[in-house]
């Protein structure tokens, strides 16, 4: 997944070889078959570690050779900034570890309508980022960002989005992380190193995890970053 992330997977072909990986040699001493070994895996019987599953170890490979691939970082949406506000300055500087997935980033957001009520919720930086380079329909136009063509605002398809008006909650899994919750509190698990990243105000055992800065800004109002630095595993 990450650039930073576990490159070992990159040596296994098949999430079948990735399993086998876990088993010793007295497993295939007395049980032989490869499928039963790989069940005796993913049920945790050979090893401590947590097992993905298939869908996510592709996932992870295909993102770790993209991320070794130097087109990755052929254009970047922030040589398109066109001002100084330090809110887009800000993101102007994570947007390449961003990219390269050293560096995983959560803007939270909160922002006034036109009709006065406002919004707010947690955008997944390196995931936004992707999908607006693979033009998926709904991905934000960092371009146009970075242009201030438009203003970058949170909806419904981010890790959390909160309507103040409605009081409608929602919350989504994104490509880097899953929305856990942690004692009554919003936590977000990274999917490539399994750390945990809080991103209350109130003390948490998980708070070394996550550098927070709070960035006023004359276009956003105050946005908060939460930077979490992707462990290396090997």
């Amino acid at each position: 997944m990450p650039l930073s992330g576990d490159f070992s997977i990159l040596k296994f072909e098949t999430y079948e070889d990735y399993l086998q990986s876990f088993a010793r040699v007295e497993e295939y001493r007395y049980l032989g078959s490869k499928r039963v070994i790989g069940a005796m895996v993913k049920l945790g019987y050979c090893t401590n570690a947590p097992i993905m599953e298939k869908d996510e170890f592709l996932l992870r490979r295909q993102r770790l050779k993209q991320s070794l691939n130097p087109k990755v970082i052929d254009k970047l949406f922030s040589v398109y900034r066109t001002s100084d506000d330090p809110a887009l300055v800000a993101l102007a500087d994570r947007e390449e570890p961003n990219v390269l997935m050293s560096l995983s980033t959560i803007i939270f957001l909160q922002v006034r309508q036109r009709n006065g009520s406002d919004i707010s919720g947690y955008i997944d930086y390196a995931d936004s980022l992707r999908a607006c380079s693979q033009h998926m329909l709904g991905a934000i136009n960092w371009r146009a960002v970075f242009e201030g063509r438009i203003m970058l605002q949170p909806d419904r398809t981010h890790l959390s989005f909160y309507d103040w008006h409605r009081g409608s909650l929602t919350f989504n899994h994104s490509d880097n992380y899953k929305v856990v919750n942690y004692g009554g509190r919003l936590l977000f698990k990274h999917n490539a190193d399994h750390k945990i990243v809080p991103v209350t105000a109130t003390e948490s055992i998980f708070q070394d995890n996550v550098m927070r800065t709070f960035i006023e800004s004359p276009m956003y109002g105050l946005m908060i970053l939460y930077d979490h630095h992707v462990r290396k595993a090997f």
